[in-house]
């Protein structure tokens, strides 16, 4: 069975011939799905996507899920109806795999943003019936759906189609070949520049023609120039502390910062600093406590300090108490105190007007726990929000094998949900100046929760590894030498970032950027 999707019963464009995939085919099944029909197809056979599908802003990407079900479903061929059919597809008959492509070598940029080798090719695929890998990369779309505002490649197409292939645990269910099967051109209309390989990589069954009805190019007429060239101005007259400039990467010691961290001994495990930050703080000690109780790590291994200040609860009596009773069940156990002077209410915190003043006073409290806390027995610093109310008991284990200096996992208010610490982020490619300086304010970068540049954690579950351009601390491990390089929270603006997120920033300008695990949660109270 040939499989086509389109929004009309016949498709009259110019760019793919619907009708050579019937004529070479003839002893094949051939089905032109219209959207209408393709809806009632998923709310028939697949009801657990059918929200998931209607909700795709763009048409694409429903035609992306869609195509994954025809083939989980009725087996066949997919191919984009942008495509011409180039001979007969018998010798495909007795295969019992999966048949897929890769791009052409040119297209491989998107995949080599998150570490790929290479990027497959969803617009033509072939496959048996009931293969559950579908239903594997179905799943693996639902995790990505908050991903589909922002980016069909990640959220719907090649690059989660590519990620689900590297995460399925048989690749010996698949026939991968090079791109000359199916898409020997790429968008450029160039043909392949990477050698022939496969089990049919003697066969060239059909050219993919890059109409690209989905995605356009953004304007960047002389009035957009000069739009981002006020904006760019006005961030610098409204900038309220003098910025950081590259020479605080010069200061750093780069030998101690670039240096790979020790593999983990289990039979010498390495010692971890707890450092947590604390105001008004009481309500949460209890189960922060407890989950520390729970932590899989050798105690005598195990460090807490906390750094206390402008409470106006019991914090920092609770804290003593429980440093007089249990010191002896860590290796230590040392309360700081900081004061910053500053109070908003908890409804005000999160308004743009405050960020500044208020996420310098955060990274102030930050430093005084690396500059007064941290020790030399201190292979590791697991940063912690008291407020963090569930993690996985071997979460240190799941961070440490990551084999990074700079680790953190993905916080969210409910397993699944959302992102909540949007600190941790990885930005997109270069933006226009009128887009960005839009949102520079105070001389920080503070962009709407959709912005399309940039992908948090919850975009990025296709991935089990991601390298980040900034972090959150909400959890976050750094290596001790990491602090001890000079690298620590920045409390005036770093290219236009501050605290964590200027930590991050800098480490990846430093060459070591931080690594996001977005398959390791934890979860945060929601305030």
């Amino acid at each position: 069975m040939i499989h086509q999707t389109w929004h009309a019963p016949e498709y009259t464009g110019n760019r793919g011939t619907p009708a050579s995939w019937r004529e070479l085919n003839p002893g094949w099944d051939y089905h032109l799905w219209q959207d209408s029909e393709l809806d009632a197809f998923l709310d028939t056979h697949y009801p657990k996507y059918i929200d998931l599908f209607r909700g795709y802003p763009n048409p694409v990407q429903r035609a992306d899920l869609g195509r994954y079900l025809l083939l989980h479903r009725f087996g066949g061929l997919y191919a984009d109806i942008d495509t011409d059919c180039l001979a007969s597809l018998e010798p495909l008959v007795p295969e019992d795999r999966i048949i897929l492509c890769e791009e052409p070598p040119l297209n491989w940029r998107a995949a080599r943003t998150f570490g790929m080798d290479r990027l497959l090719f969803n617009g033509t695929m072939a496959s048996p019936a009931g293969h559950p890998f579908w239903l594997h990369l179905a799943t693996l779309a639902l995790r990505c759906r908050f991903a589909a505002q922002k980016d069909v490649l990640i959220s719907t197409g090649p690059v989660l189609l590519t990620a689900a292939v590297e995460r399925w645990g048989r690749p010996e269910d698949f026939s991968l070949n090079s791109c000359d099967l199916f898409a020997p051109v790429a968008a450029d209309h160039k043909g392949p520049q990477g050698p022939t390989y496969g089990d049919h990589a003697d066969l060239r069954l059909s050219r993919h023609n890059w109409a690209g009805s989905w995605f356009g190019t953004p304007r960047n007429d002389a009035w957009v120039r000069w739009k981002g060239k006020l904006r760019a101005a006005r961030a610098r007259l409204g900038q309220r502390l003098t910025p950081i400039g590259s020479e605080a990467l010069e200061a750093l010691d780069r030998d101690s910062l670039l240096d790979a961290p020790p593999p983990h001994d289990p039979a010498a495990p390495a010692q971890v600093a707890i450092f947590v930050p604390v105001r008004d703080g009481a309500r949460f000690l209890d189960r922060h406590w407890a989950l520390i109780d729970t932590l899989d790590w050798p105690r005598d291994r195990l460090r807490l300090v906390y750094c206390e200040g402008d409470s106006i609860d019991d914090s920092r009596a609770r804290l003593l108490d429980f440093r007089d009773r249990r010191a002896g069940d860590f290796a230590g156990i040392e309360v700081l105190q900081h004061q910053v002077g500053l109070r908003l209410d908890r409804h005000e915190r999160w308004k743009p007007e405050h960020q500044l003043r208020r996420r310098s006073a955060i990274a102030s409290v930050r430093n005084t726990l690396i500059r007064d806390g941290l020790r030399d027995a201190d292979d590791w610093v697991l940063w912690l929000d008291v407020d963090v109310c569930d993690m996985p008991p071997d979460l240190l284990l799941r961070l440490l094998a990551a084999r990074a200096k700079i680790v953190v996992p993905d916080c969210v208010i409910e397993p699944g949900g959302r992102s909540y610490d949007l600190n941790t982020h990885r930005d997109l490619d270069t933006v226009r100046k009128s887009q960005y300086f839009k949102y520079v304010r105070d001389g920080l970068f503070q962009p709407p929760a959709d912005y399309v540049h940039r992908l948090h954690m919850h975009d990025m579950r296709f991935a089990e590894r991601v390298t980040l351009t900034a972090v959150g601390g909400a959890v976050l491990l750094v290596h001790g030498s990491v602090h001890r390089a000079g690298l620590t929270f920045p409390e005036r603006p770093y290219r236009h970032l501050i605290e964590t997120e200027a930590f991050g920033r800098m480490a990846h300008d430093a060459g070591l950027p931080p690594i996001g695990l977005p398959q390791v949660e934890v979860c945060h109270v929601d305030h």
